[in-house]
């Protein structure tokens, strides 16, 4: 039975080749966009979501309300001190990492080989609240030293060839000189549906060591970083709303502190950074004096 069904739809088919080649050309074009989209969507919907900790990982930012003509506007970069205070002044905080994402490149020499490349820097306990994967190295020493530096797959390959690149050195340019920095570890290539990447990886707590971080130490007024938090499972921060701030007066910055979940940064814009009953206020008595906003 179901080869003469066949046979007849074959020879309908044959008698009407163009309209049966329409037919067939609609089909298969939409069913190739359902795929492409639905592809699109699950790669979209999964932003972040290979992060272990990823529920309890907020990202801080700064709510500046209009004033003077310049409009209300959210900022993700913050100043250098403002992880450690945090963690030191609220207990639901249980981690803390601060990002230096790359604005520029710089030399390096690995293999007597000069090229251009990349350098982000991050906290050391960044493996431990992102579950970003290494290859080879430990997770809890891979920045346990000032000068060691993590590199991806891709970017060991590149400037290494096939050989395991740990414990060798590599020359990054910063100013007029070479300084010298040995990989501590290889990581997995990021996954492309991360928000947070790197291709090589340095200890954040270089940065103050350098000429322009030495101008972030303890400075409350300059903001180049973003930070993230790691909250006790058990924190109720989430479920608080903000209560309405005092309207500020003429000498004061209107300027907030909160955070918001990490894994919905991606489809945040800055308007929709704006405080409302699902960011949670954070408040430090040092940034709070530093910009002189009223409590």
């Amino acid at each position: 039975m179901i080869k003469h069904y066949i046979k007849i739809a074959l020879r309908n088919l044959g008698r009407q080749k163009g309209l049966a080649f329409i037919n067939i050309l609609g089909l298969s074009l939409g069913l190739a966009c359902f795929t492409l989209f639905l592809l699109y969507a699950v790669n979209e919907f999964n932003y972040d979501r290979f992060h272990k900790n990823g529920d309890n990982i907020y990202r801080v930012y700064r709510w500046t309300e209009a004033m003077q003509g310049d409009p209300a506007a959210g900022d993700v970069y913050l100043p250098m001190p403002l992880g450690p205070a945090l963690i030191q002044d609220l207990p639901d905080v249980e981690n803390f990492v601060r990002f230096q994402e790359s604005w520029s490149e710089n030399y390096v020499r690995a293999d007597n080989t000069i090229s251009s490349n990349r350098i982000s820097f991050a906290d050391p306990q960044v493996f431990s609240v992102f579950s970003f994967k290494l290859k080879y190295g430990n997770p809890q020493t891979a920045l346990k030293d000032l000068h060691s530096i993590v590199l991806t797959e891709e970017k060991a390959k590149q400037l290494f060839g096939k050989q395991n690149p740990v414990g060798k050195p590599i020359e990054i340019k910063f100013g007029d000189e070479f300084e010298t920095f040995v990989v501590s570890a290889i990581a997995e290539n990021i996954p492309s549906n991360s928000s947070l990447t790197f291709e090589m990886l340095g200890n954040y707590e270089y940065l103050p060591t350098t000429e322009n971080g030495k101008r972030s130490v303890n400075n409350w007024h300059r903001s180049s970083y973003t930070t993230f938090l790691q909250l006790n499972p058990t924190s109720k921060l989430a479920n608080r709303r903000v209560n309405p701030k005092a309207p500020a007066s003429p000498t004061t910055t209107p300027t907030t502190a909160s955070v918001i979940p990490f894994r919905t940064t991606k489809f945040i814009t800055s308007a929709a950074l704006a405080p409302s009953a699902m960011r949670i206020p954070i408040s430090c008595v040092r940034w709070v004096t530093a910009y002189d906003i009223t409590p």
